[in-house]
């Protein structure tokens, strides 16, 4: 059977859009000899919805939509996913559509609800109690969403589609290869498997549309973070040379990620210019080049805000950074408004000594330019904090931690130098001096982050190990970490989950990021 597989950039929310979308690929499909076009789970109404779906007139939209396309089926037939209401018992399903001479003649609903991480699915939907395949050209065809699905799976099915959706991560690629590669010879059968392509704020889906044969070989293979569109025919499952599956190198798969994540951002909202603060240091300095990337060197405004406590350095690092990228930068000096600040709460603080009250001022000054200026432009402004500091507090509330996307808000410290090597790869774009000096926020003189926090690749370590692999303090403490360095760590994080809470999105690429998918009280 000759099957097409569009790979689209599809707008949750947008149910006009996504038609138009679904119906161009259908027509380039009927055109193309295809028997029939698979597209995936919510395909209508992109993925994860959320609330839309307890909207009565968005599912309705979602059906019209779902009978609007069906009526370009004449030569062809498709199985689109989408909410399904029950109208007789105000049950909802998330289910595959069946579509064949112009009308929805069949259909599967999901059986095993996503309810993990950044999903709630048992919030909207009620899961199916069984699964039948789909009978079509004297084939049939079982439809799963879910790995967990597969007990379904029948000796009599031709071939099996898979067609839930699987967020980006930087394992995933590599775990769903060896998922889809195991349920193929598992069960000797054929097995497609779509995915989303495209950016939902916070997470990302990379496409990576496959088919495995039966033997487990990859077979055929769409394109990563991009539109794709490929005929398939199952009938050469077993005869076409199997495609290399490479497990692509972490930094490079991460600078992907980042760069498609802010660059769909903004195109899905309709902004078009970013600006963020730049001081010299790693973070803003590896914000920016991925920024430059995303948007254009034209389209990424740089403003350098020093201070008193500011190295000469740093001041030169950023504009070197900047000449570098090609982006527009101004310098505003926040001396004289810092000052102008401290006088005015001079009668307030008093003698008091110097803390943290007068180091997060000048965070808080900077934050406020920053905002002025996408206020007064309509630039976007990119937050620059990383996961390392965010999960310990390092970071000032409405000073550097402001913003509207958290670029490298899940990427540990150690990560952001790999990235700043990998983006310096083929030239030098961010200065040396930037990557090799010691970290520091500068807010007091002779200020550096490892005053207040453990070495970064000791810190960074204890956190994988405590946020993404739920690792008790014991546990870490028996793989070789000091007792007192672990304890202090998660305390800092547990005490900083109502600072986190305040933070913008941030683009998710790990397995357990912060934001939706890790939900703890504060």
């Amino acid at each position: 059977m000759r099957i097409a597989i569009p790979q689209i950039n599809y707008k949750t929310g947008d149910i006009t859009a996504n038609t138009i979308k679904i119906i161009t690929a259908i027509r380039k499909a009927q055109n193309e000899k295809a028997e029939l076009i698979i597209f995936p789970e919510l395909a209508i109404c992109g993925a994860l919805p959320q609330d839309w779906l307890e909207r009565e007139d968005f599912i309705n939209n979602c059906r019209f939509a779902i009978e609007k396309i069906a009526l370009e089926c004449t030569s062809i037939a498709a199985i689109i996913g989408g909410p399904n209401l029950d109208k007789t018992n105000g049950i909802m399903y998330n289910s595959a559509y069946f579509i064949q001479n112009g009308e929805v003649i069949d259909g599967v609903h999901k059986n095993i609800l996503s309810d993990y991480d950044i999903f709630n699915e048992s919030r909207y939907f009620i899961a199916g109690e069984d699964n039948t395949s789909i009978r079509y050209k004297n084939q049939n065809i079982r439809i799963i969403f879910d790995e967990y699905e597969s007990e379904f799976i029948d000796k009599n099915d031709s071939f099996v589609i898979l067609m839930g959706m699987t967020p980006f991560t930087v394992e995933s690629q590599t775990e769903r290869h060896h998922i889809l590669s195991r349920l193929a010879q598992k069960y000797n059968k054929n097995i497609i498997a779509v995915n989303h392509f495209g950016g939902y704020t916070s997470v990302l889906f990379d496409g990576n549309c496959a088919a495995y044969n039966y033997k487990g070989k990859l077979v055929y293979q769409l394109k990563e973070f991009d539109e794709d569109f490929q005929i398939i025919d199952t009938n050469k499952f077993g005869s076409i040379t199997s495609l290399p599956f490479y497990q692509k190198e972490k930094i490079a798969l991460m600078h992907k990620a980042l760069c498609f994540g802010i660059k769909d951002y903004f195109e899905k909202h309709n902004f078009e210019k970013a600006i963020l603060g730049l001081s010299g240091g790693i973070d803003s300095a590896v914000v920016a080049a991925l920024a430059v990337e995303a948007l254009g060197p034209q389209n990424v405004m740089g403003l350098l805000m020093p201070s008193r406590y500011s190295t000469d350095h740093s001041i030169s690092d950023a504009e070197t950074l900047a000449q570098n990228l090609q982006m527009p930068h101004t310098t505003i000096a926040i001396k004289d408004i810092y000052d102008q600040y401290l006088n005015a709460l001079q009668p307030l603080f008093k003698d008091q000594p110097f803390n943290v009250a007068e180091e997060n001022l000048q965070a808080r000054t900077r934050g406020m330019l920053v905002m002025a200026i996408s206020n007064k432009y309509g630039y976007i402004a990119l937050n620059t904090s990383n996961k390392s500091e965010a999960s310990v507090g390092y970071g000032t509330l409405y000073g550097d931690l402001c913003g509207s996307l958290g670029s490298l808000g899940d990427v540990y410290k150690t990560e952001v130098y790999e990235l700043a090597e990998y983006i310096n790869r083929n030239r030098e774009i961010i200065p040396q001096n930037t990557i090799t000096k010691a970290p520091s926020a500068e807010l007091r003189p002779d200020q550096k982050d490892q005053d207040s926090l453990p070495e970064y690749r000791q810190l960074d370590r204890i956190l994988k190990l405590y946020l993404e692999e739920n690792a008790s303090g014991e546990d870490i403490i028996r793989q070789g970490n000091p007792e007192d360095i672990v304890n202090k760590v998660i305390s800092m994080v547990q005490r900083n989950d109502y600072k986190r809470a305040q933070c913008p999105p941030i683009i998710k690429i790990s397995k357990k990021a912060f934001g939706s998918g890790r939900r703890f009280p504060f």
